[in-house]
This record gives C-alpha cells, structure tokens and sequence, in this order.
C-alpha cells in the first residue's frame, strides 16, 4: 500500500508544460505544437461570450438553414424552423472563426416546439470539415423537447487539430415537426492553472496503473496536461469502435485513433484498445448482404460475417501491432435474464447463438502478437447474476482452448452501491486463473439512473468521496489480481453519463470537475484526512 504522507506534492506546472510539449508529430499530425498548447499563453481570468443570438434585431443573426427549410423571426423574439423534411434539416449558425485548437468552450441554445407539438428527441452538434471531408460532434445528445417550457440545451466542445469549416447546429433524432431556437451563447471558458497535486498515477504506482478513456479533444490544451499528470494509460473511448475505424466497407480511418495512441505514447503511457466486437456503434453494413438485406442464420451469411470482422482485425492489428498491450475484443455480450446468460444480438441471431464470440477471440489471437493481451468486457459483473454469466461464459471458452486472456469488469457503479461486490466478483475469477482489469469506472451521484438533478449536491460529492476511498481500498486489497484500473472519462463535462439515460447537466461521476479541478472523489483516493465527514442520515 501506498502512504499519502510519503509523496511530496510532484513537478511544478512549468516542468509538465514541457513533457507534453514534446508530443511529437506523427504520421503528419501534430498532436501539441508547441505555440499551440494552451498552456504556452498566461491563463483567462474569466469566461468570454464571443457569439450569441437572441433574435431581438428581428433578423437570424448569422443563423442559416441546414437543407431545405425554412427560418423566420417570430415578434417574440426568437427563431423558427419550419418544412423539416429530414432529421438532419434545421439551422446552423458558423463558429469557425472563433475555436482554436486546444481550447475548451461551452455551447449553449435554448429548444422548444410549437404549441400542441408531440414531444420530440433533439440534439446539438459540430459539423467539422477538414481537407474536404465532414465529420459530425455531438455537443449535447438527445433530449426530451415538448411545447410547454423552453429545453436549455449546453455541452463543451474543443477541436483537437485545426479545421476548414465548424457549424454548429440542431437536429433531431426522428420527429420532423418545427423547432424554435433561442438564447444561443460561445463562450470561451477560462481556465485555471492546473493543480500541483500527489498524481493519482504516483499514489497508485505500488497498486496497479491508472487509466483514463479519453477523445482527441482531451489530448490538446489545459486537458492534456490533466491527463499527462494523473493518469499512466489511456483507453480510446470512442475512436477505436467499428464505426469509427471502418464506417464503409473496406474504408479504415484511425486518424482520431491515431492522435490518442501518439499522445499516449509521447508521454510513456500504456494503450488499451476499445473494442473490436460490439452490438452496438457498429455501422449497418455489417449486418446486410450484398443485395442491402439483413443477414440471416444461415452458414454462408455466419460465413460472410466473420470474413468481415477478419478483415476489420487484420487491418487493426496491421496498424498498431503491439503498440496497444490489450483489447477488449468482444465487448457486453451478456444478459443474466436470457436462459444461456448471452445477450440475443444481431451477432447471436445470426449464430443463433454465442458460436461468434470464441471465433472472434480466435481471429484477433491469429492476428495480434502474442504479447497483446485479449479480453472480454461488460458492465454489472459486480452483480451476481451477471458474475455468474460471465463466469460460465469464460469457463466454456477456456475449456474450448478459446484463447481469451482477461475479463474486463466496467464498473460504472452509483454512490450507494457496495463497494464490496466488485471485490467479490475479482476474488470469484481468480479461481479461473485469467487477468482481470476494472476498465470503464465512474461513480454516479444521482440516486437512480433517469434522476435528473437541478444542480449536484455537495453532501452527495462528500458521499462520492468517501465511496471512492472505500472502493479504492477494496481494489488496492486486491492489486496483485488486477492489471489496471481505468476511469471513464477524465473530469466530469465530458462524462457519458451526462446524456444517459437522460439528460443530466450535473451528473459529476469523476475525480475532476468541469473547470478540471480536484473533487473530494480525488482526496477520497489519495488522503481521506481532506474529506469532510459524512452528512448524518
């Protein structure tokens, strides 16, 4: 065990500026130039408005129609979008010339629909064009909007490498009905120096490394030098899904990859790669034949399917070879409620069974050196109806001489769930001699996943607190049966559980806060004596 009195407060900000400004170019992209990094320029003091809108002049205010629609100024002040014909129709309005590389900012609109208008799912997002093609960042996911009170509407966003065109724009999940647009505000947000904190990576060093799934948006600017401080290994959270590598057939991007796993590599951390083998995020093609009909379970369509997931690995494993030292290749392939304790996916329908998930292991065990390290991932492991899945899943396998090397528990857990069942799901799987890693954790502060809190109660980021240190104790209990602990996300703005399952604007699941700064969740794990006492129930 580590002992917080032992560490003395580590590296100035000056010296940590220049191990991330060392973040070499590779493959032509530059991952933190230096001039570019945030952290080069002296800190804002404030946040700054630098566009807003609230049609008061009676004009769009440089909003524009996305696709054929049509845009009008109500007497009330703010802007209709009528004619919808696609979800993707509404109105933009241009913010090129005020994001840079490396800095974070906040988008901000309020969303409301007619008077009698049936509820409707609208979100916000960044159409990103560089060189000639368009890419498409969610700023707020899908939210409820009804006709009764005006919807607000507000995410981060930060680029990561300069860009030819960024519109900002509303769009809807499938309702076409008219959306009315108000009291859009940029703002540039100020940020603060990063604290000369114990780093988690240090503190844990005699444990196990610490990881953290990031986006490219967390490997530039003041995030980057969060990350490069606190954290030894990064998973990708997003860019390395199938969507993300091959979105058509035979056409592989690891461009976004790319920029984390150099990052990464530029500071000395280690890759964890996410994931190869997933119901979901992964493009329809997959599951369609030739003539564009869905596949069947029939041995040339199981055939055709796992040819396709051969070549999807083949091409991984040609880029990154061994640079990524574990994959979790299939990943949430479980349901404890199904007889066989397999979730019924359009991969099972097809096998009509879990036939697919050994050959995935086998594909990716041909393709990968034998130094990469080969898991299988899902949540509530911690339960024990979903222990038992996992455990009879991974048993079978090992008896086929399928050559899965780990499990992956995620642990997205709340702060009243006991901490004690992780720890008895690792003591379970020891007895099947596999590694084992917790590779997606955050702790909830709401009481039950659909609550939606008006602001995050300081008695409950206490509570979180003192959760992380009895979880930590639990894992660190458990370290010589653990490869890594990975936390999903690295501070809380940026957090999965924000928009799921439902819009939660002040969900704070991490170690750091939206303004990247130390929460109790922090002191909960590196000196409990920094926390306040629980609140008496």
């Amino acid at each position: 065990m580590s002992n917080p009195s032992a560490h003395p407060l580590r590296d100035s900000p000056a010296s940590r500026r220049s191990v991330l400004t060392a973040a070499a170019a590779v493959g032509g992209s530059a991952l933190i130039p230096a001039g570019v990094v945030a952290l080069a320029a002296a800190p804002a003091h404030a946040d700054e408005v630098l566009l807003s809108s609230d049609f008061a002049s009676g004009t769009t205010e440089g909003w524009n129609p996305r696709g054929p629609v049509t845009l009008a100024v109500d007497a009330a002040d703010f802007l209709l979008v009528s004619d919808r014909t696609a979800t993707w129709h509404g109105a933009a309005i241009d913010i090129t010339e005020h994001v840079e590389v490396g800095v974070r900012y906040r988008l901000q609109v309020s969303l409301r629909l007619l008077e009698g208008a049936e509820p409707a799912d609208l979100r916000t997002t960044v159409q990103r064009d560089t060189a000639g093609s368009s890419s498409y960042d969610t700023v707020k996911w899908n939210t409820a909007v009804t006709d009764a009170a005006w919807t607000e509407f507000t995410g981060t966003y930060s680029i990561s490498q300069a860009a030819d065109l960024l519109q900002f724009y509303v769009e809807s999940d499938s309702s076409l009905v008219p959306v009315m647009i108000d009291s859009f505000t940029l703002t540039r947000i100020a940020e603060p120096e990063i604290q000369d904190l114990l780093p988690l990576k240090d503190f844990l060093a005699d444990d196990f490394p610490i990881g953290c799934a990031v986006e490219p948006a967390e490997v530039v600017g003041r995030p980057a030098e969060l990350l490069a401080l606190h954290f030894g290994q990064v998973t990708t959270g997003n860019q390395m899904k199938p969507d993300a590598i091959q979105p058509t057939e035979g056409v592989f991007d690891f461009t976004r990859a790319d920029q984390i796993v150099d990052f990464a590599e530029a500071n000395g951390m280690r890759i964890w790669g996410h994931t190869l083998l997933w119901h979901n995020q992964t493009p329809a093609w997959w599951f369609l034949d030739a003539d564009g009909a869905p596949l069947q379970n029939t041995r040339a369509h199981q055939r055709l399917i796992l040819d396709r997931l051969k070549a999807h690995v083949e091409a991984i494993a040609e880029h990154y070879g061994d640079r990524v030292w574990a994959w979790d290749v299939v990943n949430e392939v479980l349901d404890p409620e199904q007889t066989d304790g397999l979730r019924h996916s359009r991969w099972y329908e097809i096998f009509g069974g879990g036939k697919y998930i050994g050959e995935a292991f086998k594909i990716a065990r041909r393709a990968f050196p034998r130094c990469v390290k080969l898991f299988v991932n899902d949540y509530n492991t911690e339960f024990p109806d979903k222990r038992e899945a996992m455990y009879n899943l991974v048993q079978d396998l090992k008896r086929g001489r399928v050559p899965v090397d780990g499990i992956g528990h995620q642990a997205h857990v709340d702060y009243r769930r006991d901490p004690q069942l992780l720890g008895e799901s690792i003591d379970a799987f020891k007895r099947l001699r596999v590694l084992q890693a917790v590779t997606e954790l955050d702790v909830s502060v709401s009481d039950h996943m659909e609550e939606s809190l008006p602001a995050t109660p300081p008695e409950r980021l206490v509570a979180q607190g003192w959760y992380y240190n009895e979880l930590f104790a639990v894992l660190r209990e458990r370290a010589d049966d653990l490869e890594s602990v990975t936390m999903w996300g690295l501070y809380d703005a940026v957090s999965w559980l924000r928009n799921w399952p439902v819009s939660r604007p002040h969900e704070a699941p991490l170690f750091f806060d939206d303004r990247l700064q130390a929460k109790a969740a922090y002191w909960g794990v590196v000196d409990p004596t920094q926390l306040e006492p629980l609140p008496e129930s």
